[in-house]
C-alpha cells in the first residue's frame, strides 16, 4: 500500500486549521466589535448605579446642617468618592487588563461601593444578592445606552438596543417606585361576637389640655428649648449608655452627663387625679424626632381619663453618627427618671400638673426597642442595684401595674439572664409585615410574664396581619427601614396607617380601661379579639391570652420523654401520626422562643384518625380540676406548608369515669387559622437571607366550655374526667403545634 507523502499531510492539516480559523474569526469579529461598542456605557451605567445609591442617601440623611446641604454634601461623595475610587482601580488592573479597564474598574469599585453601603445597614450574606442584581442592571442598561452612542443612533441595531434599553429603564423603574405586590390571602370569615362594652378607640368625655416639659435648652426643637411649658432638671446618663460621641454632642448640644427630661403631656381637664401613662419610642433616626408620633394615643387616652406623657428618647437613637451600646437599659431608666420628675411636678402648687397624677396607678408603653424599655423599666422599678453596676443604685419602687408592648424587640439580657417580670398587667402587638423587626420577638418577652396569682393580672398578644413596625408611630409611617431601601420593601399589602393606629387605639384604650380604670368589661376582648372585632379593620388576627384562672398541668418543660406532662399523674400516647415530638417553637430564622411543646402532623393519605391522647391515671386536684363552669384551655399554632392557606381542624374528646366521651370540633369554638405566608420585599431574589422563612408560626389561645361538651352529651361528668383526646379526623393533612394544655377556671 502506498503512503501519503508526508507533505501532502501537512498540507491538509494547515487547511484544517486555516478553516478553522477563519471560521472562529467570522463568528468572534462581530461579538468583539459588539463589545468594543457598548462597553463604555456599561462601565458608566455600573458607575452611575453606585452614585445614584450614595446620592439618594442623603435625602434621607440628617447631619444637622440642612436638608439642602445634606443633599449637595452626599452629591459631592457620590461623584468625587466614586470616580476618584474608579480611577486608583484602573491604574491598580492597567497591567491585567483584556477587557476594556474602565469596564474592570467600574465593576469592581461599583461591586465594593455598593457592597460596603448596604453592609452598613444589613448583614453581608443578606445584601450581596441585591448588590450583584443592582451592578448588573446597571451594566446591562447602560450596555444598551452605549451602543447607539458609539455606533450611531441612526443604524438599526442602534435603535434596537435603544429600545431595549430605554424598555428596561422603565421596567426597572416601574419595579422600583411601585409598593409592591398583594400577597394572596385565602379569605376566611370570622364572626365577631357581640361586643360587651362601648368602643374604646372612641373619644372619651375630657376635654384635654397640652403642655411640653423639658431643659428650656434644646437645640433642635422650640418646644423643649425656649418653648418649653414646664422647664424640668437634667440627668446624669453616663453609666447607663455607651460612649457618647462628640458628634452627636455637637447635634444635641449636651453630653450624656446631662440628658434632658423632655415629654408632651396631655392632661384631662376636671378635679382630682389621673392615672399616669408613659409612651416610649424605639431607635428611629434622631434627627427624625419620633416623639411626636403618639399623639393620637395621647389625644385618645387623655380623653378617656389618662394623664398621658410621650417620653422624647431620640438622643439615645442610632444616626450617622453612630448607635449607643446599652441604649436598652439607658431607656428604661431614663422612663423610670421621667416618673420621678412627674412626681415631683406634681406636688408644686404652682405646676400645671399638680394633684392631677395617681402616682398608684401606672403604666408604660413602649414601641419597638421602646417596647423593651417598657418591660425592663417595669424589672428596674423593682431592684435596689443596677444589675450590670452593683455600685449604682436605684430607688424607684413605683406601682407599675401595666405595660403595653408595640412590636418590641427582646435581645436584651440582665446578667445574661432573660428579663422576667411577675404579676404586672401585660398586652402585645405585632404586626405579620413587620419588615424592620421580622420575627415575633414580643411572644418571647410574653413568655417572661409571669402570673403567680399573687394578684389580679392579666397578659394578652394581638398578632396583626398585614401590619407593619412603623405605623404604630405617624413619623415612622410605612417605611420599615431608610430611604432608598423603603424602595425594595413589598408594602402593597399593608393596612392602612389609620387602620394600623385604629387597632393601636382600640387594644390599647381598652386594655388601660381594664387594668388602670378596673372596668370588667372590656376583660374579654382580650380572652378573645372576636369581641373587639366590629371596632377593627378587616384582616386576620390570632390572639393569645392567660390570667390567674389559668392552670396549666401540660407545659411541655418537664423532660425529653413524649410519654409524660408535667402533672406526674398524667400519661400521654398517640396513634397514626406521621410525626409526634416534643421541641421549642422556633422564629422564622431559626431563633428559639424559649418554650417548648409538641409537634404533631398528620395525613390521612398515610393513615386516618391520628390521635393525641392525655390519660389521667387520678382525677384532677383543685385548681386542675374540671367543673361544669370551667373551660378547657390550650395554645395551638398552624405550622401547615405556606402553599396551604386552609384552616386546620381537629376534634377534641373528653371521656369520663361513667364511661361516657363528649367532642366538640374545634371550628364549633374558633377556627386555627391558616398560615400566613409573608414577602417582605418586592423580590425573592434575597428574601430568604434577609427574612428567612416565608410563615411564622403564631399561637392562638383556645378555650372550649365543658358547657359545650355537655351539650354534646349531658352523660359526660367533668369533674370525673380521665382522658383527653384530640382527633385529627375534620382535616385531610395538616401539622400543629400544642402547648399550655390546661383548665381555665373563669369567674
Amino acid at each position: 500500500m502506498e503512503h501519503e507523502p508526508e507533505f501532502e499531510k501537512t498540507r491538509k492539516n494547515t487547511h484544517k486549521r486555516n478553516k478553522l480559523k477563519h471560521l472562529l474569526i467570522s463568528f468572534t469579529q462581530p461579538l468583539q466589535s459588539f463589545f468594543k461598542t457598548i462597553w463604555k456605557g456599561a462601565s458608566y451605567g455600573a458607575l452611575f448605579m453606585t452614585m445614584l445609591l450614595i446620592f439618594s442617601i442623603g435625602f434621607d440623611f440628617h447631619t444637622g446642617l440642612g436638608q439642602i446641604m445634606d443633599v449637595i454634601l452626599f452629591l459631592l461623595i457620590a461623584v468625587v468618592s466614586t470616580l476618584l475610587t474608579v480611577k486608583i482601580g484602573t491604574w491598580f488592573i492597567e497591567h491585567f487588563k483584556r477587557l476594556p479597564s474602565l469596564l474592570i474598574a467600574s465593576i469592581g469599585v461599583s461591586l465594593a461601593i455598593t457592597i460596603y453601603t448596604l453592609d452598613q445597614f444589613r448583614q453581608l450574606e443578606n445584601i450581596l444578592p441585591l448588590s450583584y442584581l443592582l451592578i448588573a442592571v446597571g451594566i446591562i442598561l447602560g450596555a444598551m445606552f452605549g451602543y447607539p452612542l458609539s455606533k450611531g443612533i441612526k443604524k438599526p441595531m442602534s435603535m434596537i438596543m435603544l429600545l431595549f434599553g430605554i424598555l428596561g429603564t422603565s421596567a426597572f423603574s416601574y419595579w422600583l417606585f411601585t409598593p409592591g405586590l398583594m400577597n394572596d390571602r385565602l379569605s376566611i370569615n370570622v364572626e365577631p361576637l357581640s361586643p360587651v362594652s362601648d368602643n374604646p378607640s372612641e373619644y372619651g368625655s375630657f376635654d384635654v389640655t397640652t403642655y411640653t416639659y423639658g431643659s428650656g435648652k434644646d437645640k433642635q426643637r422650640p418646644e423643649f428649648g425656649e418653648q418649653v411649658d414646664i422647664q424640668t432638671m437634667s440627668v446624669n446618663a453616663s453609666s447607663m449608655i455607651g460612649e457618647w460621641s462628640k458628634e452627636r454632642e455637637w447635634f444635641w448640644g449636651f453630653k450624656d452627663t446631662n440628658v434632658p427630661l423632655n415629654g408632651r403631656v396631655w392632661v384631662p381637664k376636671g378635679n382630682g387625679s389621673f392615672p399616669l401613662v408613659l409612651i416610649v419610642h424605639g431607635n428611629h433616626k434622631m434627627e427624625d424626632f419620633s416623639d411626636e408620633g403618639y399623639n393620637y394615643l395621647g389625644e385618645l387616652l387623655a380623653s378617656r381619663g389618662f394623664l398621658t406623657v410621650s417620653v422624647d428618647e431620640n438622643f439615645f437613637n442610632s444616626s450617622w453618627s453612630g448607635g449607643l451600646a446599652g441604649d436598652i437599659n439607658g431607656r428604661a431608666w431614663l422612663l423610670l427618671k421621667h416618673i420621678e420628675e412627674i412626681e415631683e411636678l406634681s406636688s408644686q402648687k404652682d405646676n400645671p400638673l399638680f394633684d392631677k397624677v395617681n402616682m398608684d396607678q401606672i403604666a408604660l408603653i413602649g414601641h419597638s426597642r421602646g417596647g423593651q424599655a417598657a418591660i425592663l423599666a417595669a424589672k428596674f422599678n423593682d431592684l435596689d442595684r443596677y444589675p450590670n453596676n452593683g455600685n449604682m443604685t436605684f430607688d424607684f419602687h413605683y406601682n407599675i401595674e401595666s405595660v403595653i408592648a408595640l412590636a418590641p424587640t427582646d435581645y436584651q439580657t440582665l446578667s445574661d439572664r432573660k428579663i422576667e417580670v411577675d404579676d404586672v398587667n401585660y398586652l402585645l402587638l405585632q404586626g405579620s409585615y413587620d419588615s424592620d423587626l421580622s420575627e415575633f420577638e414580643g411572644d418571647r418577652q410574653y413568655n417572661g410574664i409571669d402570673l403567680t396569682g399573687r394578684k389580679e393580672a392579666m397578659k394578652a398578644a394581638l398578632y396583626i396581619d398585614r401590619a407593619n413596625h412603623g405605623q404604630f408611630n405617624t413619623t415612622w409611617g410605612e417605611n420599615d427601614t431608610y430611604f432608598p431601601f423603603t424602595l425594595l420593601l413589598n408594602k402593597d399589602p399593608l393596612l392602612k396607617g389609620t387602620e394600623q393606629r385604629q387597632i393601636a387605639r382600640t387594644f390599647v384604650a381598652g386594655f388601660l380601661e381594664a387594668t388602670l380604670h378596673q372596668n370588667e368589661s372590656y376583660q374579654p376582648m382580650f380572652e378573645d379579639y372576636r369581641y373587639a372585632l366590629e371596632w377593627l379593620p378587616d384582616t386576620t388576627y390570632i390572639s393569645k391570652y392567660e390570667d390567674p384562672s389559668y392552670h396549666i398541668y401540660s407545659t411541655f418543660e418537664e423532660d425529653v420523654d413524649v410519654t409524660t406532662a408535667t402533672s406526674p399523674y398524667i400519661t400521654i400516647e398517640a396513634n397514626s401520626l406521621l410525626q409526634w415530638y416534643e421541641g421549642e417553637l422556633e422564629f422564622r430564622r431559626d431563633k428559639e422562643r424559649g418554650t417548648h411543646g409538641v409537634f404533631l402532623k398528620w395525613d390521612h393519605s398515610y393513615s386516618k384518625n391520628g390521635t393525641y391522647k392525655l390519660n389521667f391515671k387520678k382525677a384532677l386536684q383543685d385548681p386542675f380540676a374540671y367543673t361544669m363552669n370551667s373551660s378547657l384551655t390550650f395554645t395551638a399554632a398552624n405550622l401547615s406548608d405556606p402553599s396551604d392557606q386552609q384552616p386546620v381542624d381537629f376534634t377534641i374528646t373528653a371521656s369520663s369515669d361513667n364511661g361516657a366521651s363528649a367532642s366538640v370540633k374545634l371550628s364549633d369554638v374558633m377556627q386555627l387559622q391558616g398560615v400566613l405566608p409573608i414577602q417582605h420585599t418586592k423580590t425573592k431574589y434575597f428574601e430568604e437571607g434577609r427574612y428567612g422563612e416565608p410563615t411564622e408560626p403564631v399561637l392562638q389561645t383556645f378555650n372550649i366550655p365543658m358547657q359545650q361538651f355537655l351539650e354534646a352529651n349531658d352523660a359526660f361528668n367533668p369533674k370525673k374526667m380521665n382522658a383527653l383526646t384530640f382527633e385529627f379526623n375534620a382535616s385531610e393533612k395538616g401539622k400543629v403545634y400544642i402547648d399550655q394544655i390546661g383548665v381555665n377556671q373563669g369567674d
